[in-house]
């Protein structure tokens, strides 16, 4: 698989694994400032931003999934993609991301913090009988120790009532300083649903693609690190009125933006 033009950067996959029900947590505590002598500033941020066609309810799930890679080509089998059944033990996302942020978050929609970012954890750390051959464990999560999410916008701080905005930093999104610099690309998802699909009764999603196809509810987008053209969805890549599950302006996805800035 190659990378493509900013505009043409969805991809799909297939064939999504299932596991038992879980949800336990690999470490506790919340979100920590950044290390010492580990600036924000020294590494590339990442700003994500996306609306729906209604409102952001807080009642509502809103994740954006991340796999980081030190490859600029990551194999397709690795990408996350939504959750269509209850087998899934997490009840979000699919794949092997490495990553989600979550609105809202473990503070809730109107703190100093509304977003939270998880890191999955690996199967070397969490062995994962389920399905071994995941280098992620996808039922065992925790909020990262890497850095809160400081830079964002929100219903409850802009009179934008329809839209999230967001800042990453490379270094939030690997396990070290090095690491996180020779990150090469990210394989990106934006995620909305009105439940998680452990849960009961109706649920509605959203993703990035036509989510109203089985090919469509596979699509992801890979982000180029070394590339500063934003990537938007002028293509018309994610289209308005595709809820999957039925309908629900709130959860669908009509626009997004994601910037590369380097340090």
């Amino acid at each position: 698989m190659r990378i493509l033009s900013q505009n043409l950067v969805l991809h799909g996959r297939r064939g999504l694994r299932t596991f038992g029900l879980v949800g336990l947590a690999f470490a506790s505590g919340s979100c920590a400032k950044f290390p010492s002598g580990s600036g924000a500033g020294n590494f590339t941020a990442i700003t994500i931003s996306f609306r729906v066609a209604g409102v952001i309810n807080p009642n509502y799930i809103y994740d954006v999934a991340i796999t980081a890679s030190p490859s600029a080509n990551p194999a397709i089998a690795l990408a996350p993609v939504p959750v269509i059944n209850s087998n899934n033990p997490n009840g979000r996302v699919a794949g092997s991301p490495n990553f989600f942020i979550e609105y809202p978050g473990l503070t809730g929609p109107t703190s100093a913090f509304p977003f939270t970012l998880n890191r999955f954890a690996l199967s070397t750390e969490v062995k994962n009988p389920n399905d071994p051959t995941n280098p992620v464990n996808l039922a065992v999560w925790a909020p990262t120790t890497r850095g809160q999410i400081f830079n964002f916008s929100t219903p409850a701080t802009s009179v934008d009532q329809s839209t999230l905005t967001f800042t990453v930093y490379t270094n939030m999104l690997a396990d070290t300083d090095l690491e996180a610099q020779a990150l090469q690309s990210l394989q990106v998802n934006i995620l909305t649903m009105t439940r998680v699909a452990t849960g009961s009764g109706p649920r509605v999603i959203d993703a990035l693609g036509d989510s109203r196809t089985v090919s469509g509810l596979n699509q992801f987008l890979v982000v180029n690190l070394h590339s500063t053209v934003p990537y938007t969805n002028i293509s018309g890549f994610e289209p308005t009125g595709d809820t999957f599950g039925g309908t629900d302006p709130d959860v669908d996805i009509v626009d997004y933006t994601i910037t590369v800035t380097p340090p």
